[in-house]
């Protein structure tokens, strides 16, 4: 399943219906701030500059690699979050 909202797009994502959609956009954000901060330590490096346009360049990058990573399941995330999100839902029905 592919995420069709860019990630500055929050409204798009707001209208996401399904579970499986709610849950692999969740998975692309966690993954994506896990890279985010994965960066941080790499950014003190000599190798990689710290301007605003390697900056905003890593974090469109750690965007798309996190939303590839939540597109192929690998992590099994999303699953486990709509796994979640069924549990939750039984249990306040019932």
């Amino acid at each position: 399943m592919k995420i069709e909202a860019p990630y500055w797009d929050l409204h798009q994502l707001s209208r996401t219906t399904s579970a499986k959609g709610a849950a692999r956009a969740f998975e692309a954000e966690l993954v994506h701030l896990f890279l985010k901060e994965v960066r941080k330590e790499l950014a003190q490096s000599p190798l990689f500059g710290a301007t605003l346009a390697n900056r905003l360049y890593f974090d469109l990058f750690d965007m798309e690699l996190a939303n590839q990573i939540a597109q192929s399941g690998q992590l099994q995330l999303g699953v486990r979050i709509e796994e979640a999100m069924k549990a939750y839902r039984q249990g306040s029905d019932g």
